[in-house]
């Protein structure tokens, strides 16, 4: 009996540091994501989808954030915040809602970049054609379809068990196949059509004679994008989708892996972004006066001449 409670006690001890670790990451992600925000937002159309994102980053950070929070307090003091059990699931529903909203901007971003490198006269005539809000409001009401799918076609009725701290084990295994399996899919595509983007841009940089092509902002913003939806995403929601009826991957063990792992993959990718962005500003600073420069010494030049 001593056995099996230590047991539980060092699973429990695990779920809440991968939460904490979450956490931590959420609150990474909503701060520099604000920062990105805040210094870099321009109305440039090859840019606009990666503030949406960004924007995005800021909400998903802050739910989720509040949500991993909160299971780590429920816990520690699962007897006095049992009347609030629910807000686990509460908390954590508009939290995938945001998520979901988010991978359709992701994948249109892929899309976006594929499309441009392979047709680059058709992109450049009829990207405007689809406004990029137009983008938005299409995956925000993806988002919103997960509510739909849960309560009409899961019969979904709030029932949380009490050893539940994690949204994948308040909810139905109807939903749980639908969630993981739309996150997977959505996922595997993405990485598909960077993978495509990826071989369009070794073969001009390696194989045509148009030597070396600089990779444009929104070029390296995608794949940056892309590899962290490969390792974060689309890797746990694989295993979710396969192995979390198992013992030891099930939500009440380990806790919210896939939600982590999601969040720890958007504080590095906002790091990285906040990098890579940083160097070009600088770059471009750097070729400023560089030009200005230039221009002065043509000035001095031409009244010597005079």
């Amino acid at each position: 009996m001593d056995q099996q409670t230590d047991e539980q006690i060092r699973m429990n001890t695990s779920a809440v540091a991968i939460s904490v670790v979450g956490i931590i990451s959420s609150l990474v992600t909503c701060f520099t994501n604000v920062i990105l925000l805040k210094t870099y937002m321009k109305k440039k159309n090859d840019m606009a989808l990666f503030y949406y994102r960004f924007t995005l980053d800021v909400i998903l950070g802050a739910l989720v954030a509040a949500s991993l929070l909160f299971a780590v307090l429920y816990s520690y003091f699962s007897s006095e915040l049992s009347e609030y059990q629910n807000f686990i699931f509460y908390l954590s529903l508009p939290a995938s809602n945001v998520g979901a909203c988010r991978s359709i901007v992701t994948l249109s971003v892929a899309i976006e970049r594929m499309v441009a490198a392979y047709a680059p006269i058709f992109f450049h005539n009829y990207r405007h054609r689809c406004p990029t809000v137009i983008i938005l409001i299409l995956a925000v009401i993806f988002g919103l379809t997960e509510d739909v799918v849960l309560y009409e076609f899961c019969n979904f009725h709030l029932n949380v068990p009490k050893n539940c701290a994690t949204f994948g084990c308040a909810i139905n295994s109807c939903f749980l196949y639908y969630w993981t399996t739309h996150k997977s899919t959505i996922f595997a595509l993405n990485f598909v059509f960077s993978l495509l983007l990826c071989i369009k841009l070794f073969i001009i940089n390696n194989v045509m004679k148009t030597g070396k092509v600089e990779l444009s902002r929104a070029n390296r913003l995608a794949l940056i994008d892309s590899a962290m939806v490969f390792m974060f995403d689309f890797m746990p929601s694989f295993i979710a989708n396969q192995f979390s009826t198992t013992q030891f991957f099930s939500f009440q063990n380990i806790g919210p892996y896939g939600t982590v792992a999601k969040l720890l993959g958007c504080a590095v990718e906002a790091f990285l972004v906040y990098r890579k962005m940083q160097k070009g500003k600088k770059s471009s600073t750097v070729e400023n006066s560089r030009t200005m420069g230039r221009n002065s010494k043509r000035k001095i030049t031409e009244v010597r001449v005079n």
